[in-house]
């Protein structure tokens, strides 16, 4: 547990994978599921009885963050916020319904390292800490179209009812998934899918979504806010922005970033700034290279100073409908083709055609508000004023990259760059 560290309270933010489809009630009882009698292991029944250290495998779980965080990173130059929690629970709800390879892998890619059991057992304790929290609204939900959710097995959807809450839904209606997503997020996220992303061999639709809003625990100091300053984006333009002052008490510093946190109000949730030292890289670029041992060395080099900080307001949405592309490259592959193996979810064989993330960031003078929402679709086969020499001095007027950490093991929930406020 981080604990708090000189003035400064520690605040964590982070965000959301909300997800989960409308309106209509749950038909779990009124439409006929699957036993399933078969003699196959089910690992989600089996891996109720496996343990697992909780550091250990916080620890694996950070190297599919910033391996996700180099993917999505790379050979883009827009401003990119991605929640690896929405991806990894929407995933997990497949997860829990797949065997054989389609699972070593998912497993290998989501926590490396881990055994199945300890895999599935670590995503839905993950997902219970963030809900349990009080600061994030997580959801889940999966929606079936008609004929396969016949062929659903019961022991699987208690599984993910149990585990992830899962809200079970009938029939398939963007509109429906939408208005969900929108409710879920506080209307951050209007939309995850259109029409053209549901076809006629569209048998399931898995969702996660994420809200989260909080205030600074300190407000900046409105005698410390310029509105005319300047942000110099990732081109080498200057624009016109808000650049908010204050004075901060965690400072970190490696050969490659410096940075700084700032706490949200509840000790629970921060916002970590991370300010690479090559003044020529774009935030991209530079989180294309931080992998997570550079994030535990930045995190390990927490220091208590005096940091005056300087942070500039920003707002954006990010989308990604390419995220298939992104988990291949990271070693998922059986899943999103006629291989894939998801026997302990259904009868029906089905694969992954699709997944969607789409995000929102509004970080003000008042605090931050943010959202995050996965969909997996799956498919039946077929300017600062100087300061004092002694004092830390981290000033967001250039790119720079930021994450937003649950403050008990710095994992990050939430991770973005900023290379241009005015796009």
């Amino acid at each position: 547990m981080v604990k708090k560290i000189g003035a400064a309270a520690m605040t964590a933010l982070l965000f959301m994978g909300v997800i989960s489809g409308c309106s209509g009630k749950d038909k779990y009882s009124d439409i006929k599921t699957t036993k399933n009698d078969s003699d196959a292991p089910r690992l989600f029944i089996t891996a109720k009885d496996v343990s697992y250290d909780e550091e250990s495998m916080s620890d694996k779980y950070l190297e599919f963050v910033f391996g996700a965080g180099k993917e999505f990173c790379s050979g883009s130059d827009e401003n990119l916020m991605i929640s690896p929690a929405s991806v990894f629970f929407a995933m997990e709800l497949a997860a829990s319904g797949a065997q054989g390879d389609t699972l070593d892998e998912m497993s290998a890619v989501f926590v490396p390292g881990a055994t199945n059991e300890e895999a599935l057992n670590y995503a839905s304790d993950y997902y219970r800490q963030l809900q349990d929290s009080g600061v994030i609204k997580v959801a889940n939900a999966e929606y079936f179209s008609e004929d396969f959710r016949e062929s659903i097995y019961e022991d699987y959807l208690e599984y993910v009812r149990e585990n992830f809450d899962a809200e079970i839904m009938t029939g398939i209606d963007a509109d429906k998934i939408n208005a969900w997503v929108d409710e879920k997020t506080d209307g951050m996220i209007p939309e995850i899918i259109d029409g053209s992303d549901i076809t006629p061999e569209t048998v399931a639709i898995l969702l996660n979504a994420i809200a989260f809003d909080a205030k600074w625990e300190e407000e900046f100091d409105k005698d410390r806010i310029d509105e005319d300053s300047i942000f110099t984006n990732a081109s080498g333009d200057e624009e016109k922005v808000t650049l908010m002052g204050s004075d901060e008490d965690i400072y970190f510093e490696t050969d490659l970033a410096t940075g700084f946190m700032k706490y949200y109000d509840g000790d629970d949730y921060a916002f970590v700034a991370i300010l690479p030292k090559d003044e020529t890289v774009s935030a991209n670029d530079f989180l294309t290279g931080f992998t997570a041992d550079d994030y535990r060395e930045f995190i390990d080099s927490m220091s208590s100073e005096d940091v005056k900080a300087t942070t500039p307001e920003f707002e954006y949405d990010y989308e990604n409908r390419d995220v298939i592309d992104i988990l291949e490259a990271m070693g998922i592959e059986t899943a999103f083709g006629d291989g894939a193996d998801f026997s302990n979810m259904a009868s029906t064989d089905a694969f992954i055609s699709k997944i969607i993330h789409k995000t929102h960031i509004s970080l003000d003078r008042k605090g931050t508000k943010a959202a995050a929402s996965t969909a997996v679709i799956m498919t039946k086969n077929a300017v600062v004023e100087p300061y004092e020499s002694s004092q830390k001095i981290v000033c967001l007027d250039r790119p720079f990259a930021y994450m937003i950490v649950e403050t008990d093991n710095m994992t990050p929930v939430f991770m973005g760059t900023v290379n241009s406020i005015n796009g």
